[in-house]
């Protein structure tokens, strides 16, 4: 059975509790509480200390949403998200900040062709979320998007707005079209990006909502299945320190070494030399 995850919620009112319910009932097991911040700035130099960004705190189940679980054998796994609006992209070194990358996951929202080009090409993200719901000031190129996918950069379709707002249906459908197609179905995620429960919908209702968008049906299930899991997997190695490797050429070994490498093949060692033992010492009698 395959694991779903909505990988954008938004605490808004004192609204977190039923979403967190509600997405128990209708079979989710991933759930990523978003925080938006639209400006990375902080408070400006005047002031000595940075706005600070606070991860949003785990939810407690009810006692009847744990019995749910208990009795089906699932467990609900909960991750904090920070999504930054990028429009100013001087200040997008604020991403590697202690406070933002304490967050499990890291997605931007370019709002320019400059941002979304850094977002693409350069930036460290698991996510990139465009906003779907009006026409998009700039042309979403097919080489940009697919250097995004190189990187195992994920792209974000919010369904909720269309949800909310039925004028906003119209350009949802017909943006997600157009990002189906040069992505061809790969590296792409539905959210709900909801605020209330009842703009929430069912894993199977997702995936008939994909056919829409120009996904098939197992694409569609990937995107709230196996492409959640994979931003997860990106935002661990993400995280991980980096690692560097030196290669050097074997005839630049000491014999020792060389000696090593020969007695761990089969086949002699390629350094154009004869590689001979190294000594024995002597034991002391």
């Amino acid at each position: 059975m395959a694991a779903f995850g909505d990988l954008h919620v938004t605490s808004v009112d004192n609204q977190i509790q039923d979403v967190f319910q509600t997405a128990v009932q209708l079979g989710f097991d991933w759930l990523a509480v978003n925080t938006l911040i639209t400006d990375l700035k902080g408070k400006g130099k005047k002031q000595q200390e940075q706005s600070s960004i606070k991860l949003p705190e785990q939810v407690t189940l009810d006692e009847h949403t744990q019995q749910l679980l208990k009795a089906e054998g699932r467990k609900l796994k909960q991750f904090s998200r920070l999504t930054a609006l990028l429009d100013d992209t001087t200040n997008t070194h604020k991403l590697t900040s202690a406070e933002v990358q304490a967050f499990d996951l890291l997605a931007v929202q370019p709002v320019n062709e400059t941002a979304f080009k850094l977002a693409c090409g350069t930036l460290e993200v698991d996510i990139i979320v465009l906003d779907l719901t009006e026409k998009l000031p700039f042309h979403i190129k097919r080489p940009l998007v697919h250097l995004a996918m190189e990187r195992g950069i994920h792209f974000e379709i919010l369904y909720s707005p269309a949800v909310r707002d039925s004028s906003f249906r119209q350009n949802t459908i017909s943006s997600a079209l157009k990002l189906c197609s040069i992505c061809k179905g790969k590296n792409l995620i539905i959210s709900s990006g909801c605020e209330k429960a009842i703009e929430m919908r069912g894993p199977y209702d997702i995936i008939n909502l994909g056919l829409l968008f120009g996904l098939s049906q197992a694409q569609s299930k990937n995107a709230i299945s196996r492409n959640c899991r994979a931003v997860l997997k990106h935002a661990e190695a993400r995280k991980i320190a980096k690692s560097v490797v030196s290669v050097v050429k074997s005839s630049q070994l000491s014999p020792g070494d060389q000696w090593v490498l020969h007695s761990e093949h089969t086949a002699p060692v390629s350094t154009g030399q004869q590689v001979d033992p190294p000594p024995q010492k002597k034991q002391k009698t």
